[in-house]
């Protein structure tokens, strides 16, 4: 209370010094002001736009408590590179000796497999005070990642959710999954959120309804603890005795984020199936496999559900409606802390800091080296690399010795291989079937005349190895969408490659560095073009078993040889012979011809047969 006194307003406080009460006036009343408005802050008092209390930092829980605090940071689509970068630093903050490891999350989801490996190294964790923090979304994969963390922090614009499976085709893009096929793979999905529930103390009914459809639920609280769970339709009629409220006459607090016409969520779901774990489905299309979910869940993780029967009448008092079960549900503003899943709103470095007790708070990116893997993985960049690889290849095989190349045949396989195998994703069984293409049609292109099975069988496993590289581990574990994924990028790849095969070959002499390899006959005009004159000789200068000539360039075994006065593709019969040495020709047909070394003498005793090869071509 304050009383006046002539006209000056003065605090009746206790123990007020007479000096001091003289002073007070509007700049002792400002002086004050700031002085309560600093200890506000710096007590970690709510603020006008926090939406909550937050604990002062002298008062920071004990199991929360850190005093270095590292910081993972997910601000992307969640792939096998972000598992991979993941585990790597949750290892890097344990070594550095963090006393808590902060999830950042700012995520639209990603791959189930990537999402379900960061939740076990999660759990395994060798720092067990793992935090997530939804900075500002953590949608599909990173709502299933913040539920595997210990506590949950949000900043004031923060969602969270809508795990829902979706396909994903190579070709068309987003597409529609049958409800058998999703959930399929919604099972595992189902495992890991119960899991988190049990470890961590969130509503375990209420989680399933992030990943599966026609999970429909009212919210009911104890009247004697006061504790709040999810209950579905059979539970709350076995409760309260009568059918619960729905929609239209009650409105869900968490409307489905996506709304999928012909959802199961008006059903009621059956009793629960499965053992002592006390797993109930939460929708009903679950409950064909609630054993088998029930039995994939840590036995030692034993739910904290009660059983909700008529034996429970009178006990629990309804609280309200949550979700119609007709779409996945997104948490956002004070639903957080509504349904249990905030411990605190977090804005900032600075109120992370404060939220621990820390003294140091040190953030771990994803590095240079798992960045550029990642970029590597895309599809459209593979497709590109693969086709590289192949012109490259086919380069080198028709003009061998060019070394340039078949150098970027090796980086491209490099680039193609390398990190699929950092990330896991393939097996060592596709970087040996494409070598062992590689072989058998350098073989039949070089060595074996004709075109039969080794060549086909390089093909074949050059083919099947460029494919192998999109698929995670045996090719037995692959998904029809990995395999349709690889066959069509490799096909696409492998047209784009004969396109530029054609249009190189066509204009090889105009090409820098690669016109070194073109021989050029002296008495050829400039304009003529030598390299198809070679590819495709005129009738009367075909050559024939017998004939004589030379090594235009060193054959290893295959390369070029002046028979007569044309220049001609050939092959050594055996062995690799030098640029200059007599040749005869052993075998001849419009798609090979084969030659031997002739006892002719030295190229420099020898008649002319022809013009020399000029100075365009490359040294022995």
């Amino acid at each position: 209370m304050v009383r006046s006194s002539d006209s000056t307003c003065e605090p009746r406080s206790v123990g007020l010094a007479p000096r001091a009460r003289r002073e007070i006036g509007p700049a002792r009343v400002i002086r004050a002001v700031m002085l309560l408005v600093f200890g506000w802050v710096a007590l970690g008092m709510p603020t006008a736009l926090g939406g909550g209390w937050e604990l002062p930092q002298g008062s920071v829980p004990a199991g929360r408590k850190a005093d270095k605090v590292a910081v993972i940071v997910i601000d992307r689509e969640i792939t096998r590179y972000t598992a991979v970068s993941v585990k790597r630093r949750l290892k890097e903050a344990a070594a550095m000796g963090a006393d808590a490891v902060v999830i950042e999350l700012d995520t639209p989801g990603g791959e189930v497999g990537a999402v379900l490996d960061i939740c076990a190294e999660i759990h395994q964790s060798a720092v067990p005070n793992t935090v997530a923090w939804v900075n500002p979304k953590a949608y599909s994969g990173g709502a299933i990642i913040a539920l595997a963390c210990r506590e949950i922090v949000v900043n004031e614009a923060a969602r969270m959710g809508d795990a829902l499976p979706i396909a994903i085709d190579p070709v068309r893009g987003l597409q529609a999954m049958p409800e058998a096929e999703r959930q399929k793979i919604v099972a595992p999905l189902i495992v890991e959120v119960v899991d988190s529930a049990r470890r961590r103390g969130w509503d375990e009914s209420l989680v399933q309804a992030f990943v599966s459809l026609g999970v429909e639920l009212w919210q009911v609280e104890n009247t004697q603890t006061g504790q709040r769970f999810c209950i579905d339709a059979a539970e709350f009629e076995a409760v309260f005795g009568t059918p619960p409220p729905r929609h239209p006459d009650a409105s869900p607090e968490l409307v489905s984020a996506r709304p999928i016409s012909g959802s199961p969520g008006a059903s009621p779901a059956p009793p629960a199936a499965g053992g002592g774990g006390g797993f109930r489905p939460a929708s009903p299309a679950l409950a064909g496999m609630a054993g088998d979910i029930e039995q994939a869940i840590d036995p030692s993780l034993a739910t904290r559900r009660p059983v909700f029967n008529r034996s429970q009448r009178g006990q629990w008092n309804y609280v309200g409606y949550v979700t119609d079960g007709n779409g996945p549900i997104v948490l956002a503003g004070d639903s957080f802390k509504r349904y249990g899943f905030s411990s605190a709103t977090v804005r900032n470095d600075a109120e992370l800091t404060a939220f621990f007790g820390a003294t140091t708070v040190t953030r771990l990116h994803q590095s240079w080296s798992e960045t550029l893997a990642e970029f590597l993985s895309n599809i459209l960049v593979r497709g590109v690399l693969i086709a590289i690889f192949l012109v490259a290849l086919f380069t080198e095989m028709t003009h061998p010795g060019a070394v340039i190349p078949g150098g970027i045949a090796v980086l491209a396989l490099l680039l193609i291989v390398a990190p699929p195998m950092i990330a896991g994703m393939a097996a060592w069984w596709t970087l040996a079937a494409i070598l062992a293409g590689i072989l058998l049609v350098v073989l039949e292109v070089l060595v074996i005349p004709g075109f039969g099975i080794p060549g086909i069988a390089g093909l074949i496993l050059l083919f099947g190895g460029l494919v192998g590289t999109f698929i995670p581990g045996a090719p037995g574990d692959a998904t029809s969408e990995q395999v349709l994924s690889g066959i069509v990028t490799v096909l696409l790849a492998t047209v784009t490659a004969g396109f530029a095969l054609f249009f190189l070959f066509k204009h090889l002499p105009s090409v820098p560095i690669l016109n070194r390899y073109v021989l050029r006959d002296s008495g050829m005009e400039e304009s003529d073009d030598p390299l198809l004159a070679a590819m495709d000789p005129s009738p009367d200068s075909l050559v024939v078993p017998g004939d004589e000539g030379f090594a235009a360039t060193p054959l290893r075994p295959a390369g070029r040889a002046q028979i007569g006065d044309v220049i001609v593709d050939v092959v050594a019969a055996f062995g690799f012979l030098d640029q200059g040495t007599p040749v005869r020709v052993v075998s001849a047909d419009r798609f090979r011809i084969v030659v031997d070394a002739a006892g002719l003498g030295p190229v420099s005793s020898r008649p002319a047969t022809g013009p020399a090869p000029s100075g365009d071509g490359p040294a022995a």
